[in-house]
């Protein structure tokens, strides 16, 4: 997607996927188990059976269009937690958008310290034919939920909060 921002990104993706109601419920189904534990050891084949090879996905952190390229990401994430759960509580459905309510919970090291985040968010899914994620764009705060935990930056993270 290039120097393409965020917004722009998404919005060329919902263009260029428009998605079908034929399988969602098989592809929310995939999608739920999927993430219900990321630092199972068969992440990165249900991330594979989850979406499709041409994708858009963007998680407030990272962007990508190839289903290799998120399987990597995916597996190199659950290998940096001790802990994760993904637990969904709500579920909207509006032709072939899907939104998804859901809380995350993990553990892990980073900077020499102990993390335990609990955050939450939402979802915004399109399913291809085969009930395959082929448009995935995350709403959460990232920053609280991440980084806002690290010694220098969570202090500046913290401090521009608390400015606003």
């Amino acid at each position: 997607m290039g120097e393409m921002n965020v917004v722009d990104g998404y919005e060329q993706a919902m263009a260029e996927f428009p998605g079908s109601t034929r399988a969602i419920e098989e592809g929310l189904a995939r999608f739920k188990a999927s993430y219900a534990d990321l630092t199972s050891a068969t992440l990165p084949e249900d991330i594979r059976s989850a979406y499709a090879d041409r994708l858009y996905f963007n998680d407030t952190l990272h962007t990508f269009s190839h289903l290799e390229d998120l399987a990597g990401y995916m597996e190199k994430t659950g290998a940096s937690l001790s802990e994760s759960s993904v637990e969904v509580h709500q579920v909207i459905q509006d032709g072939a958008d899907v939104y998804v309510r859901w809380t995350m919970e993990f553990k892990s090291r980073a900077a020499g310290r102990n993390i335990h985040s609990r955050s939450i968010g939402i979802s915004h899914l399109r399913f291809d034919e085969d009930g395959r994620v082929i448009l995935h764009q995350d709403f959460w705060d990232s920053g609280h939920a991440l980084y806002a935990h690290l010694p220098i930056v969570g202090f500046f993270v913290r401090r521009a909060r608390s400015a606003m």
